[in-house]
């Protein structure tokens, strides 16, 4: 019997709530971040992601806060017990039984490899190869810093730290896997771990070369586990991995 907190969403609600976290990291990336840069004069040999990334965390914070806009108009709260039920804070599930065992946790560790080893394998830039003139849109990655002059940069570091718990917990996985997961099975079935993967993929229109790379990936190494142990600590644990490489890239430029 379905309960109160498994209702589900329609196709509608599902591309709404994912419009209201796509279209201001968009704007930010390709209107605000330039125009703010322009008005600054920011020389052309700073990186753009410089410019951009304040508004990316805006946006990441958004993204928390309309996660918690939906559930108090669903529950009337944002009591931490009703977002735990909600969003599937809890430990893993077994599949078959249904109880709750910490030991699932280890199934995070086959997925944490993937999700490294996919980092490696390059996937024809199909964004590039159809609309050239989209290798024209400002770029927003790590490695621009790769460069002396950020030797000793700490406050690097600090942006990275801020970034983190939106960027990996309380913002993308919030909305995307506590938020949008556990209420798309009515709209796609059992596949709605794979389309949860497609809808993330394209939240990435401020960094579209990467999208699929996403669609490809997302949705199997983020929202399947999540799914299938119906617990987001899952997605939270795998997806933060990216957090580590991201310290352990900036320090490697600060040091």
């Amino acid at each position: 019997m379905e309960t109160y907190y498994d209702k589900q969403y329609s196709l509608l609600k599902i591309l709404l709530i994912w419009f209201l976290a796509t279209a201001p990291m968009f704007v930010m990336a390709y209107w605000l971040a330039p125009a703010v840069g322009r008005y600054l004069d920011v020389p052309d040999d700073v990186p753009a992601f410089l410019v951009f990334w304040p508004f990316m965390i805006l946006g990441l914070v958004w993204q928390f806060i309309l996660s918690l806009i939906i559930v108090y108009r669903e529950y009337g709260n944002i009591r931490w017990t009703t977002i735990r039920k909600r969003m599937w804070y809890n430990l893993p599930k077994e599949p078959t039984s249904g109880r709750y065992n910490k030991k699932l946790f280890l199934w995070a560790i086959p997925f944490i490899v993937i999700s490294i080893g996919s980092m490696f394998i390059v996937i024809p830039d199909v964004l590039s190869i159809l609309v050239p003139a989209s290798d024209n849109l400002p770029q927003y990655n790590l490695n621009q810093f790769m460069s002396p002059e950020y030797k000793g940069a700490w406050w690097l570091f600090g942006l990275v730290l801020l970034t983190i718990p939106f960027n990996y917990f309380l913002g993308e996985e919030f909305l995307f896997r506590g938020i949008l997961l556990p209420k798309m099975r009515g709209v796609f079935g059992k596949s709605d771990w794979f389309f949860n993967g497609v809808i993330f993929a394209f939240y990435h229109l401020h960094k579209p070369h990467g999208i699929l790379h996403q669609v490809i990936f997302a949705g199997f190494i983020l929202a399947f586990p999540a799914r299938r142990f119906r617990s987001n600590w899952m997605a939270v644990i795998i997806h933060g991995i990216e957090g580590l490489i991201a310290i352990i890239i900036v320090l490697s430029i600060i040091l």
